[in-house]
């Protein structure tokens, strides 16, 4: 009797095989299998994971208004799969449930949002500050891949959740430094200069020395342009940095706060410095030899020297420019590294370098005219550049040639008899000495005398 009802049951459960059905593609009943296990394929009420209910539509299309219908409806595959995926009830088993829909690394949809609704073909934009490098990293020179967000390749992880992945040519990669005004573009058309800052950093070229955008990277970026220096990291008018030229450093914004779409700026040893001074023939060098010396003009303005009166050249800013030379003065307000000297005529005996704002021509030149002269001012006797300017007799002197005067050589000479009221210095030519000198007493006489005679006869 035993033998019989287990051979009863061996024969129903047998028969129940042969009637068992499959669920329709992609879906599954309630425990995940695809198929039902029973004649009833309305239990089919669930998608299996990494499938989804499309509303009746085709895999790409946008979600049908169909009702997900047990053992009718199918499930569609996803074309990238989802590491927390589960078998799911059919009307809640939408794409973004079962699936990845994110689309492709630095890509978004028309509207610019990273998540796709219908397909990995939506993805057709690059987001802003980010480029299709041809299906090379950032940094690279481009490939020669055609932009196609559709792309799967197989998952290096080797994961057997996520097989498969976006391949590089679907993909759009980071700016190494953003650009302002960068936006959403087509994937075919977002190059590094459309979207991305490709200007090298402040002050450098790339190895040619005359081209201030990079290809490829920043760190291309290797040369310090004509009249730029390397200052090692710190800015001009500084004593040299101890940084390290070098290209492509990129450090945080300091301003992110308020320009947020801008996270990171090239960093101080990767940017060269402007020169004070110029050199003659000054060339493109490369940042790790480009110095001061060998870049920029250190020769401090003439007649001027650094600190110690003796170095006409600067080491590390124009300012050190201090002193003037001995023998040189300026009258003028005096500033360093822009102030030049004045030579003197006749310098000083005993003549020093000092601090130009102590070196006036009356502490640092010989600038007394000739005896009996003045300047034009009529009082000093003092010149300020040269003895030329000493072009009067002063007041009580008269011109001691009668021609061919030359102003600050020649003398002027002392009146015997000097006059009481109304004397002032003269240009030489009329320095007289009937016009600066009192007359004496017999002239006087000899005057009146020869004026007496003259009303006589008449």
């Amino acid at each position: 009797m035993k033998f019989n009802i287990l051979i009863i049951l061996i024969i129903s459960l047998f028969i129940n095989e042969l009637r068992a059905v499959n669920c329709p593609n992609g879906a599954a009943i309630a425990n995940g299998q695809s198929d039902t296990g029973a004649a009833d394929i309305n239990t089919c009420t669930h998608c299996q994971k990494h499938f989804y209910f499309n509303g009746g539509n085709p895999a790409g299309q946008a979600p049908g208004a169909a009702q997900f219908n047990p053992g009718v409806s199918q499930c569609i595959a996803c074309q990238v799969h989802k590491a927390d995926s589960q078998h799911r009830q059919g009307g809640d088993a939408n794409l973004a449930a079962q699936c990845s829909n994110l689309c492709p690394a630095g890509t978004a949809v028309e509207d610019g949002q990273p998540t796709f609704t219908q397909s990995l073909s939506q993805c057709v934009n690059c987001k802003a500050n980010f480029y299709f490098n041809g299906g090379n990293p950032t940094g690279q020179a481009p490939g020669a891949g055609q932009f196609d967000p559709t792309q799967l390749i197989v998952n290096p992880d080797n994961n057997p959740e996520v097989p498969n992945v976006s391949g590089p040519n679907g993909q759009c990669v980071a700016c190494q430094v953003n650009k302002s005004d960068s936006q959403l573009r087509p994937g075919a058309q977002a190059n590094l200069a459309t979207q991305c800052n490709n200007e090298c950093p402040t002050g450098t070229a790339i190895q040619d020395g005359a081209i201030f955008i990079y290809t490829q990277s920043i760190s291309q970026c290797t040369f310090c342009k004509v009249d730029f220096y390397f200052n090692g990291g710190n800015p001009s008018a500084q004593n040299p940095g101890n940084g390290q030229f070098t290209p492509g450093q990129l450090i945080v914004n300091p301003d992110a706060a308020t320009v947020a779409q801008i996270p990171m700026v090239p960093g101080p040893n990767s940017k060269c410095v402007a020169c004070e001074s110029k050199k003659t023939n000054s060339q493109s060098r490369s940042g790790l030899e480009a110095n001061l010396a060998a870049q920029c003009g250190t020769e401090c303005p003439a007649g001027t020297l650094v600190t110690d009166g003796v170095t006409p050249t600067y080491t590390v800013s124009l300012s050190q420019c201090v002193n003037c030379k001995a023998g040189f003065y300026q009258n003028s307000n005096f500033e360093a590294g822009k102030s030049q000297c004045n030579k003197c005529a006749v310098s000083k005996t005993g003549s020093a370098s000092v601090p130009g704002n102590s070196a006036t021509s009356a502490t640092q030149c010989q600038n007394d005219c000739p005896a009996g002269t003045v300047v034009d001012d009529g009082t000093s006797t003092n010149f300020v550049a040269l003895a030329s300017e000493c072009t009067k007799c002063q007041a009580n002197f008269y011109a001691s040639k009668t021609s061919g005067f030359a102003a600050g050589t020649d003398t002027c000479t002392e009146c015997s008899k000097k006059l009481t009221s109304g004397a002032t210095a003269k240009l030489y030519a009329e320095a007289t000495q009937k016009a600066q000198c009192a007359s004496s007493t017999f002239a006087k006489f000899l005057s009146m005398s020869l004026i007496f005679i003259s009303f006589y006869l008449l």
